[in-house]
């Protein structure tokens, strides 16, 4: 960088500052937003999972058996018994009001059948509008149904005298033992499978848009020939200076947020932090780059802070951590090399959750370098469309 580029670059951040702590909506819009997601998410995730959530029953037997069934079901710290209802359809109303996940049906003879080794009448529905809780529930009642009557069958056979062993009625109930590990997140943490990508999904669609309402917002308001004059007519010391100070920003609070994560609430980090801190400034410079591109490829606001938001949108859909890319068509796949977010999320398996060497991962860190050289392609049309509004402002 020249000295004299240097000068008209220094001269423009401390314009942007002024502004910046001169309009609350730039640090709201950026700073507090981010931190507010940061409490509110984590807070919602302070648990790892859901518990006890809300289920119903409906039990036509009104038996010693299928009360100590209810009592058994109601054990389980993922759900929570809140109510029986007198029927099926009394019980379909309040899981389509959303008063319950789930609820199940003991039918007339359970006990009866139970006892002397029939197979009873036992029916649950499950409210899957709800992802994690429809499918955490439908577990919990596909566990405890076999779990359950097995209990209930121990018990009644202890009262007849017989001798039990629990090796044996479990071997009944599960002939086959499921030893599971779940590499990298063994506690079923919620947080830890959502947040890693959630939070920064969230921030890279604040970088696209306080990138192209800060440079747009000079062109609608006509103080281009203000920047341009403090800039001395360089666009490129004008584009620096005005971005410098969100890159700073929004590193801050990416890196900040590493720290809460990984340090504090002990997320896995089986790799290097320092790393994926680095990537994660790839990550701010990159969406910025971004966002000029698309200020310059459309110089009206209104119509550059549409087409971002669409395609922050679609940076969350193509990272791949909710839905795998690989079992999208081979026709939508292509669309996943055109956002940053789907090389950090690599990153981060690379890094957090595999502890992989930087081998791995260093062609992940060149593409997010790439990105940051889309300017050049609107460049021009956006130092013309600059350089038309700093006249228009002139001549006013």
């Amino acid at each position: 960088m020249s000295k004299k580029l240097y000068h008209n670059t220094v001269a423009v951040i401390r314009r942007e500052w002024k502004r910046i702590l001169g309009r609350p909506i730039y640090l709201f819009s950026s700073v507090f937003v981010m931190i507010f997601c940061y409490i509110f998410f984590l807070s919602i995730f302070n648990d790892g999972m859901p518990r006890s959530l809300p289920i119903g029953v409906v039990d036509l037997d009104h038996s010693y058996v299928s009360r100590t069934f209810v009592r058994n079901m109601d054990a389980v710290p993922n759900v929570h018994v809140v109510k029986q209802y007198v029927d099926y359809g009394e019980a379909r109303d309040a899981i389509q009001r959303g008063d319950i996940y789930a609820f199940y049906t003991l039918d007339k003879g359970f006990g009866r059948k139970l006892m002397s080794s029939q197979q009873p009448d036992f029916s649950f529905y499950v409210n899957e509008a709800y992802i994690v809780a429809g499918s955490l529930t439908y577990k919990e009642l596909i566990y405890m149904s076999n779990l359950g009557i097995a209990f209930v069958q121990k018990k009644m056979l202890e009262l007849r005298g017989e001798e039990v062993i629990d090796k044996e009625i479990l071997a009944t109930v599960q002939p086959i033992s499921n030893d599971s590990h779940m590499i990298a997140n063994p506690y079923v943490n919620y947080g830890v499978y959502l947040l890693n990508m959630l939070l920064p999904g969230i921030m890279q669609m604040l970088i696209l848009l306080m990138t192209v309402f800060t440079i747009g917002f000079e062109m609608k308001m006509n103080t281009t020939s203000n920047l341009m004059e403090t800039a001395n007519k360089s666009m490129l010391a004008a584009l620096l200076g005005k971005l410098l100070p969100y890159t700073l920003l929004f590193s801050i609070l990416g890196i900040g947020g590493n720290l809460v994560l990984y340090k504090f609430m002990h997320f896995p980090m089986n790799g290097s932090l320092l790393r994926y801190s680095f990537s994660t400034v790839l990550f701010v410079m990159a969406y910025q780059a971004i966002g000029v591109m698309f200020i310059g490829l459309l110089p009206s606001l209104r119509e550059a802070l549409s087409l971002v938001a669409v395609y922050a949108i679609l940076g969350v859909s193509f990272t791949g951590f909710t839905f795998p890319i690989e079992a999208m068509p081979r026709g939508v796949q292509v669309f996943q090399h055109l956002f940053p977010t789907r090389y950090y999320f690599k990153i981060y398996v690379a890094e957090a959750l595999n502890g992989a060497p930087i081998r791995y991962s260093l062609i992940y860190f060149a593409v997010m370098a790439a990105f940051m050289l889309l300017p050049f392609l609107t460049y021009k049309r956006l130092r013309n469309a600059v350089m038309k509004s700093s006249i228009t402002d002139t001549v006013k």
